[in-house]
């Protein structure tokens, strides 16, 4: 079947599964499936469709269908202009995160340490030392499903130290404060922070993506709180932290911040939603 003739087919069977963005993805999976970009795919109408795109397409709409997210089927996602590979065990980057990295850039300066915690796929690791190549920093992360992804997207990133870190045990920060020699400049997270009875709530798509990359406790402040309290060991006394937050979460975590004796901001996501929260100690 032509190629022209084929993803006509593809988008159709897309749009009933999916009305509003049927369309798009019908053109991202035939670009994965054809191994180009989509505007070279668009530029080749009558190319004959090999038969192992079809199946990669077929499996793909079967994956869909079943709630796996398009990120997981493609294999890849892009962030902050990088392409970041994502997979089962693996937190999918979200665009709003894109603003907590623009706020740690604005706050790094020239040759700072950063570190981020509870790094995942290493897409803010990965984003800011691309972006800052005078800085340096550690991606740390528990998960060994996902600290394969952290390894593997930040491969060619000499900037960035990849380790396996929990960030609830308060002995990992001390070590790390050995490790790397000199106090850190910022520490940027991106926790787990949907409460835990809202877990099952959520989207079967989101429910593919690891639990523990989304239950923040009780109340969806656990790691925020460990993170406060143990972020002396890492941080110079005027340093900052960096943290994503919940739609609904700003003052609480605020709250937490000034408490520990920080001078707090909010930054506000693309859709004009609390998304970041800062604090400078001193």
């Amino acid at each position: 079947m032509l190629l022209k003739e084929y993803r006509t087919r593809l988008r159709d069977i897309l749009q009933k599964m999916n009305p509003e963005e049927g369309a798009v993805i019908a053109d991202l999976l035939l670009a994965a499936a054809m191994e180009t970009d989509r505007g070279t795919m668009l530029a080749m109408p009558d190319t004959e469709v090999p038969e192992k795109a079809e199946d990669f397409c077929g499996k793909a709409i079967y994956e869909l269908s079943m709630g796996k997210p398009l990120q997981y089927v493609l294999g890849s996602c892009s962030f902050y202009g990088q392409e970041i590979a994502v997979g089962s065990g693996c937190f999918i980057p979200r665009s709003d995160t894109e603003v907590c990295v623009e706020t740690a850039l604005k706050l790094l300066g020239p040759g700072d340490l950063f570190a981020d915690l509870c790094a995942g796929s290493g897409c803010i690791a990965k984003a800011l030392a691309a972006a800052r190549p005078d800085c340096r920093g550690y991606a740390l992360e528990l998960s060994r499903e996902a600290l394969k992804y952290t390894l593997f997207n930040l491969r060619e990133q000499k900037n960035v130290q990849v380790l396996r870190f929990d960030v609830l045990d308060e002995e990992e920060y001390a070590a790390l404060s050995l490790q790397a020699g000199r106090p850190f400049d910022l520490l940027i997270s991106n926790p787990p922070y949907i409460p835990t009875d809202d877990i099952e709530l959520l989207s079967t798509e989101v429910r593919y993506e690891p639990e523990s990359a989304l239950d923040g406790g009780e109340d969806g402040l656990r790691y925020y709180r460990a993170i406060i309290a143990y972020a002396p060991l890492l941080l110079k006394p005027d340093g900052y932290l960096v943290f994503e937050i919940g739609y609904d979460q700003a003052e609480e975590v605020s709250d937490l911040l000034e408490k520990a004796g920080y001078s707090v901001g909010v930054v506000k996501d693309y859709s004009k939603n609390d998304r970041v929260v800062f604090g400078k100690k001193g």
